[in-house]
């Protein structure tokens, strides 16, 4: 188990690319699962999840690609292996894992957000601090979300919602008041779960998701 004790921890929940993923994005794009692609968008959020003062941990499956993950982000950040079958038992487990080893805030995030800026981990966490009550929710939009925080288990909000649709993230919330926790909305912000999506990382003229541009503009079809 990794020491995070006192820390507030990012963690970037992602599938070793070897595994394949993304499923729907490249039957769109008309080309077979690539490796380099997902290793791109990975490490391009992992880069952007940087902020002062906050720990990046990424927690990876499956188990047993540990050193494949290491080998992508190299010796300084945790690792810690996902547990459960589906998304919210995933990330439950997460939270649960994270604040069992020390972490004094916790906010998870996807591996798809090369766009994503750093200022918005750091207003997160700036929330966690001053509202311990709170949930903090990065909306998508497609009605998930990229970005869920907390200072403790908020686990009422991982169990019986239908991952992938439209309403996400309202029933997240009506799910959280239910519970007794206050939310809070940072800034919308776009996953790469479509062609359309990766066209727009494509178009962006600055530095960040300069990985996820180059793989997507070698594998493109005509």
């Amino acid at each position: 188990m990794v020491d995070l004790q006192g820390q507030a921890v990012v963690a970037i929940l992602t599938r070793a690319p070897s595994s394949g993923g993304k499923s729907r994005l490249f039957a769109a794009l008309r080309r077979a699962v690539d490796r380099d692609l997902l290793a791109a968008l990975f490490l391009d959020t992992f880069d952007a999840a940087a902020a002062p003062g906050v720990t990046r941990v990424v927690c990876y499956t499956p188990a047993e690609a540990e050193a494949e993950v290491r080998e992508l982000v190299g010796g300084d950040a945790p690792l810690l292996p996902q547990r459960g079958t589906d998304l919210g038992a995933r990330m439950r487990h997460a939270f649960e894992d994270l604040i069992a080893a020390g972490a004094s805030a916790v906010v998870l995030i996807g591996s798809d957000l090369p766009l994503l800026d750093g200022a918005i981990i750091s207003e997160a966490h700036r929330v966690l601090r001053m509202r311990t009550d709170t949930v903090v929710l990065g909306p998508a939009i497609d009605g998930g979300y990229y970005l869920i925080g907390a200072t403790r288990l908020p686990a009422a909000l991982f169990d019986g919602i239908t991952w992938g649709g439209a309403d996400v993230l309202e029933a997240t919330e009506r799910r959280a008041r239910e519970a007794g926790w206050c939310t809070h909305r940072l800034l919308t912000h776009e996953d790469v779960d479509t062609a359309e999506a990766l066209d727009r990382v494509a178009g962006h003229a600055g530095p960040r998701g300069w990985r996820t541009r180059a793989a997507a503009s070698r594998g493109r079809v005509p």
